[in-house]
């Protein structure tokens, strides 16, 4: 479960609002697996509110920042960020390994998106909350994509965001690893014909 704190703040209350909607989202999904293994049916329709709800904050977010005129650099940064996110939890399914059960699967699931939520809110949207108040004090778009290029972080919420890279970067190294083991078995398989 991600539990919100003002850490998680952008100080911009339409982010904010949907920022705790997608962890309260999040943690609906993780619910579900409270009481046992629960249905694919009632899985895939935790997660697909998580990914509709995410598609609409992402369109929001990317309005608000062109609304700001911001950086049009940062805003292509971050709109692959959400288009990557988007991309990645639709797939995420369709690759894991048949030898995992459901609890497994959800565990992995349930990582992931802490992670990139964690990643995200703290890292890229704190930039862009930055960037916007900069903008508003009278920088322009260049200069305070310039200024906001790294932001100073307390040691814990530093820490949060080292703890969700890693733990984003493992799950891919897990995740080629397997697919690396598939295709030698495959190759395997080719050459023994």
């Amino acid at each position: 479960m991600l539990v919100w704190s003002e850490r998680f703040e952008t100080k911009i209350e339409l982010v904010d609002t949907q920022h705790q909607r997608l962890c309260a989202l999040l943690n609906k999904l993780c619910a579900c697996f409270d009481s046992g293994v629960p249905s694919e049916e009632t899985v895939a329709e935790a997660l697909q509110e998580l990914l509709e709800y995410s598609q609409q904050h992402f369109t929001d977010e990317e309005e608000m920042m062109k609304n700001h005129n911001l950086d049009s650099h940062y805003i292509a940064i971050h709109h692959m960020e959400h288009n990557s996110f988007i991309y990645d939890l639709s797939r995420l399914q369709l690759h894991i390994s048949a030898d995992e059960d459901e609890v497994q699967t959800a565990e992995k699931l349930v990582r992931f998106i802490t992670s990139w939520l964690v990643y995200h809110i703290l890292g890229v949207d704190q930039l862009m909350a930055a960037q916007i108040r900069d903008i508003e004090e009278g920088m322009t778009p260049e200069q305070a994509y310039e200024a906001n290029q790294t932001i100073s972080r307390d040691v814990g919420t530093t820490q949060l965001i080292l703890n969700a890279v890693l733990d984003l970067w493992r799950g891919t190294a897990e995740h080629c690893r397997v697919l690396e083991e598939k295709l030698c078995s495959l190759n395997q398989g080719a050459d023994s014909r």
